[in-house]
This record gives structure tokens, sequence and C-alpha cells, in this order.
């Protein structure tokens, strides 16, 4: 097993993470493989590019919400960030995972579905040992494509089926949540720590007090990760904010005073993957930016705009293509003007600059703002309501809002679908500076690529929300686009 670091939580660099280059691919029908020294992993193909006119302007859709990672079948931004420990074989990866951020996380139901997957491949391992026919890789694709079944479709049958668990703990002082399903698809993730045959892999998370009506209802994310066996504690809102707040939203390291769940094989992952852990993909996802536009930019500069929540992707992204750009220079070849912009969805600019440049430290940078993504601004001569003027112009993360129901709506008619944490107020922010010609403004005088992050899957609890606020008529369905 991996070194543990000498707080008693696993060192994310003593992982065998994948780090993949250009000439490491080989492309075939289905997906690339990359090979590591004795390791073959196997890597879904590039997510699609659609060419769009939007408001007549041009725009390349990165549409990584059909990405969709093997066996855990995460897809969109958390398929890039957990793209590494997805690739770690079951009998590497740590036996706990543990992180913290809201109850409706899409990086807590990604985490969950990682470690799920892990445990549906130990069992299937363990009941295939004497078969030399089954290798790791091999079952790792019929999970996907059937074996135990695609574990996000599964969750839509169990609404009736799951209960949520409040138990008190003396130990800790925290609730424990968890889920009391014992159909198929959750015994694959059990959450508990019964001794077993097969090794279990858990995921503990921790999360501010969760609302009456979401513990006694658990929809959207928080019922898709406890049926994937997710153990959900929460904290008192002090607590919680002693151990994992700040201005920087938290650091990237464990709290001093929590303790690793398995001492030396626990692995400590702050809220939305902002860590090392997400290199790998960040540099999947860089060269395949710079593959379509080196075959299709015709020497136009770029920008690529990324949604911001802990603006991990988009700081990895930049670092990635700087780099990548670097190196074509050293060899002759084109010269290519690509620009990473983030467009903040949590909080605001200084926000943003905050989190980038705490993660720059973290991964080994100096924290220069030079070496930063763009950052898109709202207008200052738009006219906001008092609620957006109190946020100079920027949206309050999670809150409903007519002006966002109007983007989502818009982009819908444009056959494009938008989540309404993340997705709708990028494009609120990009078409507001849509037609800009300042030299402030990042997207000026370029070609815009888009990264579509996903997150759609939580649409119909979002919508839902809208529902209750009164903004979304009653004759209107909630759905997922």
């Amino acid at each position: 097993m991996q070194k543990p670091a000498t707080t008693g939580w696993i060192n994310s660099d003593t992982l065998n993470l994948q780090q993949t280059t250009q000439r490491d691919r080989i492309k075939d029908d289905g997906a690339s493989n990359y090979a590591d020294n004795d390791t073959h992993v196997k890597y879904p193909k590039p997510s699609p590019i659609e060419r769009l006119l939007i408001r007549d302007r041009i725009v390349y859709m990165k549409r990584d919400d059909c990405l969709h990672l093997p066996g855990s079948n995460i897809s969109g931004n958390k398929a890039r960030k957990f793209l590494s420990l997805n690739n770690l074989p079951a009998d590497e990866f740590p036996d706990a995972i543990v992180s913290y951020g809201g109850p409706q996380s899409n990086a807590m139901v990604a985490l969950a579905a990682i470690v799920s997957s892990k445990n549906a491949e130990l069992t299937v391992g363990e009941s295939n040992n004497s078969s030399s026919s089954n290798s790791s890789n091999g079952e790792q694709i019929d999970l996907q494509n059937g074996m135990v079944g695609d574990l996000f479709w599964e969750l839509d049958v169990l609404d009736d089926e799951i209960q949520l668990r409040r138990k008190d703990e003396d130990d800790g002082g925290y609730t424990k949540l968890s889920s009391t399903n014992n159909s198929q698809a959750s015994s694959t993730s059990s959450t508990t720590t019964e001794s077993t045959d097969v090794p279990t892999k858990r995921f503990i998370y921790y999360t501010k007090p969760i609302p009456r009506y979401l513990r006694k209802n658990p929809s959207g994310n928080l019922l898709r990760a406890l049926a994937l066996g997710c153990e959900i504690r929460t904290l008192p809102h002090d607590e919680y904010a002693r151990l994992f707040g700040g201005l920087n939203g938290g650091s990237s390291l464990a709290p001093a005073d929590l303790d690793p769940p398995i001492a030396g094989k626990s692995l400590w992952v702050p809220q939305g993957g902002a860590c090392s852990i997400a290199k790998p993909g960040g540099d999947v996802l860089a060269t395949e930016i710079i593959d379509y536009w080196s075959l299709h930019g015709k020497g136009m500069p770029l920008a690529v705009c990324v949604p911001g929540g802990t603006c991990t992707t988009a700081l990895l992204l930049k670092k990635s293509i700087d780099f990548i750009i670097k190196q074509r220079q050293t060899k002759k070849e084109e010269t290519m003007d690509i620009r990473v912009v983030v467009i903040p969805c949590v909080g605001d600019d200084e926000y943003a600059m905050r989190q980038m440049i705490s993660l720059d430290k973290a991964v080994g940078g100096d924290g220069d703002k030079e070496a930063l993504p763009w950052i898109l601004r709202p207008r200052e001569d738009v006219e906001y309501g008092s609620a957006r003027r109190r946020t100079r112009g920027y949206f309050t993360f999670g809150q409903p809002s007519k002006a966002l129901l109007a983007t989502y709506d818009e982009m819908n008619s444009e056959n494009v679908s938008l989540d309404l944490l993340y997705g709708a107020p990028a494009w609120s922010l990009l078409i507001q500076n849509w037609r800009s010609r300042e030299s402030n403004c990042p997207i000026a005088g370029r070609q815009i690529m888009y990264i579509h992050t996903g997150g759609l899957e939580g649409v119909a609890s979002q919508l839902t929300r809208y529902k209750h606020k009164n903004l979304l008529p009653d004759a209107r369905s909630i759905q997922a686009s």
C-alpha cells in the first residue's frame, strides 16, 4: 500500500496516478490507451467539440458532459478532476476517501461513484479470481457496459427505498446519514465496516446541517451519493467553519485535528477536488484542446472559457496549455495564442483569485497573478437588482434567479442544455460580454471555446427549488433537459 504522510493521511504524491502525454496516446475506435511502465490504462476518447452559432457568434462547445469514465461512469468536470483516482486499480485504491462540501455537491456523488465502482471491482475480482480470462481492465469496462448496470440510472428507481438513519456518535459529535437500502445497487457499496471476505472501500463526506425537508426526502445528488454507499457526517455550522472555513474556502490539506478513519490508508480530497489529484485530467483536457485547435483554429486567437467553483480546472488547464505551447515553440512548431478564462460561479472575482493563488502554491507554483487564468467579470454599465448590486453583478451561488432561468431557457432554445448552478451563471456573464471590445474583456476579439462541465443530472432538483420560490410556472414540467 502507499506510504502514508506524517499526518496519518496518504500523501497523494505517492499514489500511482497516471501522468499522460501526447506521445503516450494510441487512438482506436472507442478509446485512448496510455502506457505507463507495466501499467496499461484505458481512457475514454476525447469529448466531442460542436461548432454552434449563438447570438450571431460562433462558439466551439467542448462537450465534457458527454465524457464518461469506465467503471464509475462519472462525467463532465469531475471526470477530468478525478480521472487519476478512477484509473487506480482497486487493489491500489485507498481504503477510505474523505472529503467535504455541500449536500448536493457534484464532487460528492462523483467520489461516491468511484469508490462504489472499486468495491464492485473487488467483488467481481474475488468471484472470478480463479479465471485467468478476467483481467481488471476487462472487468472495469464490463461494469460500465452493464455488469452491475449504470449506477446513476439505477438510483432513479430507489427513491421509495432510500431512508436516512440519523445517529449521534459519541466519539465524533456529528450526525451520520447513511443508506438503509438493501438492493443490488447499494450492495456493492456497503457503508459499514463489518469484516467481509472482500475488502470494502469507504467514502466519508462532511457537510453542514442538512435542511429538514431534504433529510426526510433525500433527492438529487444526496440521494445518489447515499445509494452509492457514501457515509455523510453533518457538523454544526461553527464546527464546519472551524475545520474547513477560511478566505480560500479551506486548505488543500486535511484539518490538523481531523484524524483519518484508517491511519495510513485514507486519502484526503479537498472540496471540489482542488488539489494535485486533478492535474492528470487537466493535462488530458489541454492536449485535446491543443490537438483540435491546431487542426481547426487557422491561427486565430482562442479564449477557452471554464465555469469556476474552486477554479481548479481552469488553473490546471492554464498551466498545462502554457507548458504544451512552450514545448511546441522549442520544436519550432506553429505558434498558438490560447487564453484560459474562468467565469466565477461561486463567489466573485476576488474569491476566484484567492482560490487560484492558494491552489497554485499547493501544486508547486508561486501564486503569481500574471500566470493565472483571466477572470470574466460582470459589466459595470448594466443595471442590476438590489441583490446583485451587493455582489457587484455576480449571482449568489445556488440562489434561484429569474435572470438565470432566462439564460437557461435561451440556451435550451439553442439546443444547449445547462445546469442552473454553473452553466447558467457562466453563460449569463458570457452573453453580457458577448459584444464587448474593451481591452480588459478576456473574450474580446477571440474565438470562444466553452467547456461544458456537465452537472445535468442535478437539473430536476434545481428546478424544484425554482418552483418552491414561485419562479417556475405550475404548468411547466420539472425534468432534466
